[in-house]
């Protein structure tokens, strides 16, 4: 067993982030491990919803409010006396969640996990954690789902 385990979770904010969040503190007590949180800010949501008209001040609303939420997420780790570091990052859950796995070397990946909606479900796309498990590079991924 390693001496010190890694555990990467996805955090936006969302009734299921803050479900799988509420898990990694658990899990991260009883392991003594040390709960690195990814937040993201999602500028093609921003881009296409603004009709690719996304100013300056739109974006650094937008970084604020991810900034925000992150910190709510190490707030309440802190409170529950586990080691949290926090990152923010651009693009997809998927993409960053398998670069930031690598980068920190985590042992454990953990999201949220939603059924596909919208368009999505309609195209019939697989979720979020489907993808991850392939690009995982071995690692566990757990999907929390809503209490």
């Amino acid at each position: 067993m390693p001496d010190h385990y890694n555990l990467l979770v996805y955090y936006d904010g969302s009734p299921e982030s803050r479900s799988a969040l509420l898990r990694v503190s658990r899990l991260a007590y009883a392991l003594s491990a040390t709960v690195h949180v990814l937040s993201l800010v999602d500028l093609g949501w921003a881009i296409g919803s603004s009709l690719g008209n996304l100013s300056d001040v739109a974006c650094l609303q937008i970084e604020g409010a991810v900034k925000q939420t992150l910190q709510e997420a190490l707030d309440h780790l802190s409170e529950s006396g586990t080691v949290a570091r926090g990152y923010v990052a651009a693009g997809s859950v998927v993409d960053n969640m398998a670069r930031y796995a690598g980068l920190l070397n985590a042992d454990l990946l953990v999201l949220g996990h939603r059924n596909p909606r919208g368009m999505a479900r309609w195209w019939g796309q697989p979720s979020n954690h489907a993808e991850l498990v392939k690009r995982a590079a071995g690692r566990a991924v757990i999907t929390v789902p809503l209490d």
